[in-house]
């Protein structure tokens, strides 16, 4: 049921974190409307400089007013919290759109990849270029573009959410040094490497979202952060159509402009990207239309849409058990807030039954300086959570116990005793020793390992690993710092072959020059070619 707060009612959970939840809930005044509150934690709440940080935000977001951002409908204090009110976009982020789509055995179409590209680049070029009341530039960089912060709406509508960690030029609240705001995978190289960014930043990463859709594939992800990190940095980006040759021709120039190394080889902004994204589309007459993406995305959702198409289904929150201060399922989630119009699978949120529910107080915590009560079982509305004055697992263990006592005695009883045998006299019975526990083995951790890209000048040699082939220059060997030196051989037509060890120590990269084979000597053609003497001549004769 329901749960009144303010003039709103919490109908259902979307996504909870370290920093807050997200609930859709439905607006009751003069307008009744369903919008997505976003709450911050009661405890965040009297962390001044994270306050400041949330106020900005809203603020911030607020002036942005286009068709391809969300909107910021109202920002205000209820029972305590400070949540911030915005629209409701039906449907789904761009992450699990390609998830959805997979489950059905195929992969987005390239014209409606386009689309959601161009859509979100139009958003983005709005907010870079955007101005504050005095008309100076808010140099605004969202700084966390991906798919999850990219909604895709039933009705083909592109929206951008989650400007939690944008950076103005006029904003007062500094990232720490040594601090990276995103998500790692979708950095640009100057962004990872600590630089200063501007909105090309935000272009690399929505090129890197428009590569991993058209391929199917991730493009910068390694086995930890750091090695994702150093991926994003050496920027080796194949040609779409390496991995996917159903592409239509001539995109891989489009898409290899946008995720170019330095800033200056990008397009010069996202609106020149969005502009060379429809040209092309109208260049090969490609279905990617704001209705064609309605159309694939109404086959793709039926049952969901049939199902949300009754509101008594909409109000599904009665008894979410654990609302806590961290995101249990996801510890590392750097978007802890999460996304309006994102739908959590039972395997992150479970759904509530329908026979009970918490007070508002157990659902979005209690308000500041309130002692915070375990929200887990399920209470009536207003009845608080009686405590036990009793451990339950000790209750248990000692009932185990009387009733083994009991069993014990009751075969003893009813043994009837030998009246030939006399009962045994034991004198000082031997104790039993007693072993001491088993010591448990250490686990010993997996070692780490380092990535080392192998190059070679020119590029393109075969390497060979202990006589194994690898692939072609470069290649990318993971190295364990302990681990012995290994051998490679390149080879290469043309050119002398080329042994070397390689360890850890010669990460991130080593590049490896090969010699040209020296051309073998021709015998003169002139016909005077010289035989050597009689071995009989003597010289001086």
């Amino acid at each position: 049921m329901a749960v009144p707060f303010g003039k709103y009612e919490l109908l259902r959970k979307i996504a909870s974190g370290g920093m807050g939840q997200v609930f859709l809930a439905r607006e009751r005044s003069s307008v009744e409307r369903l919008v997505v509150l976003k709450l911050i934690l009661p405890h965040l709440a009297e962390d001044d400089e994270f306050l400041t940080m949330f106020l900005e935000e809203a603020r911030l977001v607020a002036r942005l007013q286009h068709p391809n951002l969300v909107t910021i409908l109202d920002l205000q204090e209820v029972e305590g919290r400070h949540c911030l009110a915005m629209e409701y976009v039906q449907g789904d982020d761009v992450r699990r759109l390609d998830k959805q789509s997979r489950l059905k055995g195929r992969l987005l179409p390239a014209g409606l990849v386009l689309r959601v590209i161009s859509e979100a680049a139009a958003g983005l070029d709005y907010a870079h270029k955007a101005r504050d009341a005095q008309g100076q530039p808010l140099k605004l960089v969202h700084r966390d573009v991906s798919p999850q912060n990219i909604l895709v709406g039933f009705d083909g509508a592109v929206k951008i959410i989650d400007f939690g960690v944008a950076k103005a030029a006029g904003s007062g609240h500094h990232t720490a040094t040594g601090v990276l705001k995103g998500k790692y995978p979708y950095m640009s190289p100057e962004q990872a490497s600590g630089q200063a960014i501007d909105g090309r930043s935000d272009q690399f990463a929505l090129g890197v979202v428009m590569w991993e859709l058209l391929t199917g594939r991730r493009l910068f992800k390694g086995e930890s952060d750091m090695m994702t990190l150093r991926l994003v940095k050496d920027c080796q980006v194949p040609k779409p159509s390496q991995i996917n040759p159903k592409l239509p021709p001539g995109l891989d120039e489009v898409v290899l402009r946008a995720l170019a190394t330095t800033p200056d080889k990008r397009y010069p902004d996202c609106g020149a990207l969005r502009l060379a994204l429809e040209d092309y589309i109208i260049q090969l007459r490609l279905p990617a239309s704001t209705a064609h993406l309605s159309a694939f995305l109404r086959e793709l959702y039926a049952d969901r849409i049939a199902a949300e198409s009754d509101p008594a289904k909409l109000d599904q929150l009665a008894e979410d058990t654990d609302l806590d201060t961290k995101d249990k399922s996801n510890p590392s989630r750097i978007d802890s807030l999460g996304s309006p119009g994102h739908r959590p699978t039972p395997s992150r949120v479970s759904m509530p039954s329908m026979r009970s529910r918490h007070s508002v107080e157990a659902l979005v915590g209690p308000a500041p300086g309130h002692r915070q009560e375990s929200t887990r079982g399920t209470q009536p509305l207003g009845r608080p959570t009686p405590q036990r004055r009793f451990p339950l697992i000790p209750v248990v263990v000692s009932s185990a116990a009387l009733l083994v006592i009991a069993g014990a005695a009751l075969v003893y009883f009813t043994q009837k005793p030998d009246a030939s045998q006399p009962p045994p006299v034991v004198a000082n019975p031997p104790m039993k020793p007693v072993e001491p526990p088993p010591v448990p083995r250490p686990q010993t951790a997996a070692p780490l390992k380092v990535e080392l890209v192998l190059k070679s000048e020119p590029t393109g040699a075969a390497v060979q690993l202990a006589g194994k082939p690898l692939g072609v220059t470069p290649v990318t060997l993971a190295v364990a710092p302990e681990e012995a030196p290994l051998e490679v051989t390149l080879s290469l037509d043309g050119y002398e072959p080329l042994t070397r060890h390689v360890s850890a120590a010669n990460a991130p990269s080593l590049m490896l020059a090969l010699e040209r084979r020296a051309a073998p000597t021709k015998p003169p053609t002139n016909g005077t070619s010289k035989k050597p003497p009689p071995s009989y001549i003597k010289k001086g004769r």
